[in-house]
């Protein structure tokens, strides 16, 4: 048989997916990978064919943390389950999950966070609402302005086109931004609310003095009233040393200089260089931090520390190969 050209329509043009060597004219199987497709590929106003950011799919779990439907009902989260609009990410005091969107944009959630994705279908704009805890974004670069990634929090709307960025909700109703790469977009939208998606970014209007950009290695805390002010980051944390690799219980001690303006510091250990797949995560209000538990590996080590304002500085990587020598007491 020849081969055969699939087409999948979406308004201004369509994708086009080769199927060759097709022993029959769409069999049984074929129609239900079609049926099982949510939403098909697309053509952007730049005319080139693009994939639908939702659903997104767990990519890494270390953890307990639960997914929920558009009711709110829980289920036990694992890896390579789909996380569609409507539905959430709840992770519990001591798991991490990393998501990875259609579109190639990833977003990970460290201990006791809350999410819950959706979609807006006109433009194809993934919004994730952050509901509780601290969302990590790398997302893909954009350009259009109608083609944005968003984070919306209880305070205002973060819009992106292809940036590396942290955002989190305190205890205050406020939330804290930090840019490591490229800008972000702050809306404070008095509409917004962290129980539903914002407003579409083609229909909102806004005027200069509404949005404020924070630049790579600049951050913010989004207060509800008042001037919106990005602030330089601390920067990131030297690493001194390391300690405590013996005994029968190790505790794997990682010593930092001190930075000048500092109030806490974290460490975050992960065994892969994007961290994606996070093990664990220690703070301490002094540039000694100490895990415990940890098996003989080779790490990838995460440094940073926090100012007076609560946001988080850039962050130092190093890579370290941690092997607990254990002792026995005679």
């Amino acid at each position: 048989m020849n081969p055969m050209t699939l087409l999948l329509p979406r308004r201004s043009g369509v994708c086009l997916l080769l199927m060759a060597g097709l022993t029959g004219l769409f069999g049984q199987s074929a129609s239900a990978a079609v049926a099982s497709a949510k939403r098909l590929s697309y053509i952007d106003q730049n005319q080139q064919c693009r994939g639908q950011p939702l659903p997104a799919t767990v990519e890494h779990l270390t953890g307990e943390a639960w997914k929920l439907d558009a009711k709110g009902k829980q289920t036990p989260l694992q890896e390579g389950m789909s996380i569609d609009e409507q539905e959430g990410v709840k992770t519990s005091p001591s798991a991490f999950v990393s998501l990875s969107l259609g579109d190639g944009s990833r977003v990970v959630l460290p201990s006791s966070s809350h999410i819950t994705l959706h979609l807006n279908e006109e433009h194809s704009i993934p919004q994730v609402i952050l509901e509780q805890g601290q969302v990590e974004s790398y997302v893909i670069k954009r350009t259009s302005d109608h083609d944005r990634f968003q984070i919306v929090t209880p305070v205002g709307v973060l819009g992106v086109r292809g940036t590396h960025f942290r955002v989190r909700n305190d205890d205050g109703g406020e939330a804290l931004l930090e840019v490591l790469n490229g800008h972000v977009a702050v809306n404070r939208d008095e509409e917004t609310s962290g129980s539903r998606p914002a407003r579409s970014a083609a229909k909102r209007t806004q005027s200069p003095e509404d949005e404020v950009q924070v630049m790579a290695r600049q951050g913010l805390r989004i207060q509800k009233q008042g001037t919106l002010t990005p602030i330089d980051l601390l920067p990131a944390p030297r690493l001194l040393g390391q300690a405590g690799q013996t005994g029968n219980v190790p505790v794997w001690q990682l010593i930092m200089k001190p930075i000048e303006g500092a109030t806490r510091y974290w460490a975050q250990v992960a065994t892969d260089a994007a961290f994606l797949d996070i093990k664990q995560e220690q703070f301490s209000n002094t540039p000694e931090v100490k895990f415990s538990g940890l098996k003989a590996f080779f790490y990838h080590v995460r440094l940073s520390a926090y100012d007076a304002q609560g946001l988080e500085g850039e962050t130092g990587v190093y890579d370290i190969f941690y092997y607990p020598r254990t002792s026995r007491v005679q």
